[in-house]
């Protein structure tokens, strides 16, 4: 799945002007209800801003809040760290940067250095839940081996009991074994007969 296919376009995004005081852009954050927003300028991207980082700097740098809120600017308590990716990447790579780096998005760039959207850990959720086919026909689970061949000898017993296959997802448990777990959502009216006929192929069904 490439990035483009579920960020959240350019022209839907909330953002905010790194030379707007701070004041205005905590009153966008908390009118949209947000713990952050882009900072933005045409598009070119500069970092995000966010509620916590705002009060953390408050209370270190300022004792006096209005001042704090009109004198000082975005850019002067953004963070500047946040990564980017490639509108054609793999979405793989940006989930990797969600869960490492404890930020609310990835800022999608292109070719050009212009900022095309944002990727949420909202829209990589929903993608999840569609690739495993959540709460859509009945639910097989499986353990198997890593042999060669597991997959093909699964799908010709859901064939041969006419199951309409939602998805199929392979998860690597950690296990200290060799194992895999097969994930599979069909339409189907046979279903306790394809268990049966799982397990007497030699899968654990779980």
């Amino acid at each position: 799945m490439l990035v483009k296919n579920i960020m959240l376009p350019k022209e839907n995004l909330i953002t905010v002007s790194p030379k707007v005081n701070i004041g205005k852009a905590l009153d966008i954050i908390n009118q949209n209800n947000f713990l952050s927003i882009p900072v933005v300028e045409g598009d070119k991207f500069y970092g995000i801003i966010s509620k916590d980082r705002i009060y953390e700097f408050y209370y270190e740098k300022c004792e006096d809040k209005q001042c704090f809120l009109s004198d000082f600017s975005v850019e002067t308590v953004m963070r500047t760290d946040i990564p980017t990716i490639s509108p054609v990447e793999q979405v793989e790579k940006a989930v990797h940067f969600l869960e490492i780096m404890n930020i609310s998005f990835v800022a999608v760039i292109d070719e050009n250095n212009c900022l095309q959207g944002i990727l949420t850990h909202r829209a990589v959720f929903e993608q999840f839940t569609q690739v495993f086919g959540l709460n859509k026909g009945e639910r097989l689970a499986v353990m198997a081996y890593d042999v060669p061949g597991q997959i093909s000898r699964l799908s010709k017993i859901l064939s041969e009991n006419n199951a309409d296959i939602i998805s199929f997802v392979v998860v690597d448990p950690k296990s200290v074994i060799d194992v895999r777990e097969i994930v599979i959502r069909m339409r189907t009216d046979n279903i306790d007969i394809i268990k049966e006929k799982v397990k007497e192929v030699g899968f654990k069904i779980v």
